[in-house]
């Protein structure tokens, strides 16, 4: 998925939302973000690995240099590293291991979950859909109210198939929607007057 998820890929994520909400009492929203955290660790650790291969660099080369010099470059090899992982979602995620970044996006998600209303539905019929791109995961939490009613194994089998995926596009987004929808459906149909009480459009933010 580009950094701009444009108008009509969200149209199309909406779309397969409300879709979902006709058919099910659940209440879906979707989330998509840039990154999970700030991955100040995944910075250090390549300015770390620059610093070293230019020290490398000096203890071999044919020249003699002062010692203050030695101290200056291996400064700015830190600072220009990183500056450079900031900007680079693959620096982020080569030095960072996959533990912390599964762990930064179930935070994030977690987080998401209450921040949104996602926890605060009549019902407590809440789901949310969550895409983080650096990470290439999606996280699924869900209230209690549609834990207790869907089938655990389909429900977990789902959610495996989720977390499996890697391209984060909006054809992903959508087919994980439609992956979801005839489980909640069967499980938690949808009532005479069911009210639409969070937003459908994703929430969207790259910043």
């Amino acid at each position: 998925m580009p950094h701009r998820f444009d108008a009509a890929a969200a149209r199309r994520v909406a779309d397969a939302v409300r879709d979902l909400e006709s058919r099910s009492a659940a209440e879906l929203v979707v989330e998509i973000r840039m990154r999970s955290g700030p991955y100040a660790h995944a910075d250090s650790r390549f300015a770390a690995a620059l610093v070293v291969l230019s020290l490398v660099v000096l203890v071999y080369m044919p020249w003699v240099v002062p010692p203050v010099a030695v101290v200056l470059d291996a400064i700015a090899m830190y600072v220009f590293g990183v500056a450079v992982a900031r900007r680079s979602t693959s620096l982020r995620r080569l030095f960072s291991t996959p533990r912390e970044r599964e762990q930064a996006v179930r935070t994030h998600a977690a987080a998401l979950f209450h921040q949104r209303g996602v926890a605060n539905t009549g019902g407590e019929t809440g789901v949310l859909l969550y895409v983080s791109l650096l990470e290439r995961r999606m996280e699924v939490l869900a209230d209690r109210g549609v834990l207790q009613k869907v089938a655990a194994n389909e429900w977990n089998a789902a959610l495996a198939e989720l977390h499996a995926e890697r391209a984060m596009d909006a054809d992903t987004i959508v087919a994980a929607i439609s992956r979801l929808t005839p489980i909640l459906q069967r499980d938690l149909p949808a009532a005479e007057g069911n009210e639409d009480e969070l937003p459908s459009v994703p929430g969207v933010r790259f910043s």
